[in-house]
């Protein structure tokens, strides 16, 4: 009988340091609780008491645009551990619900994933078929935006610094194109001319060289 209670005794003091609770087993949090869309932010789990072996908290989301481990371990003797929350792009602000649980202990924090600011395209770049051409000969060129262009399209205009090769006076990116191409029409010449074309919108532009041979 003394056996047992000192047994008994032991077993008390061995749990003091435990929760008493279910629900008080583990905190969860997130940081940051607010992210960009397509950024992460890291969730940690905290024990209330270090346990005497691992422990195992399954993990969940209530909305895709955020991930999660199916799990997380938390080794033996230590207080807790982290994981790694990963969002996808939206195109509106979205709060969703991280939720941990472990046998009959639940705990869930919010995650806001804020849709990032949507910024007008801007002029990206000017290429041509060929850095040469043979006079009289037509080559393409393309110009190309930072992003899909707005409702209406985006006029970008162009400019040649010699006659030996002309271009329409604009070119139209029509709405939700990233590029458009035109024409470069060039006439005979009886020496080799160097001359440049260049694109430009709004206070953009980019210019490339073009040589015309006879």
């Amino acid at each position: 009988m003394r056996a047992l209670r000192a047994w008994l005794a032991t077993l008390f003091l061995s749990c003091s340091d435990m929760p008493t609770a279910p629900s008080d087993l583990f905190q969860l949090q997130l940081s940051p609780s607010t992210v960009t869309a397509g950024a992460a932010s890291t969730g940690t789990v905290t024990l209330r008491g270090r346990m005497p072996h691992d422990f195992r908290v399954s993990l969940s989301s209530s909305d895709a645009v955020a991930s999660v481990p199916p799990s997380i371990l938390v080794p033996a003797g230590t207080s807790g551990a982290e994981f790694t929350v990963r969002t996808l792009l939206v195109a509106a602000d979205t709060v969703t619900r991280i939720m941990a649980s472990a046998g009959d202990t639940n705990d869930e924090v919010a995650l806001q994933v804020v849709a990032p600011i949507a910024r007008p395209a801007t002029l990206d770049a000017l290429q041509l078929q060929a850095t040469s051409i043979r006079g009289g000969q037509n080559l393409q060129g393309t110009v190309r935006l930072t992003g899909a262009a707005p409702t209406g399209g985006l006029l970008v205009s162009l400019r040649s610094s010699n006659f030996a090769a002309v271009v329409p006076a604009t070119v139209l990116i029509q709405f939700g194109a990233l590029s458009a191409a035109f024409t470069v029409s060039t006439g005979p010449v009886s020496l080799d001319t160097q001359l440049e074309i260049t694109a430009a919108y709004a206070d953009q532009t980019r210019t490339v060289p073009l040589r015309v041979i006879p």
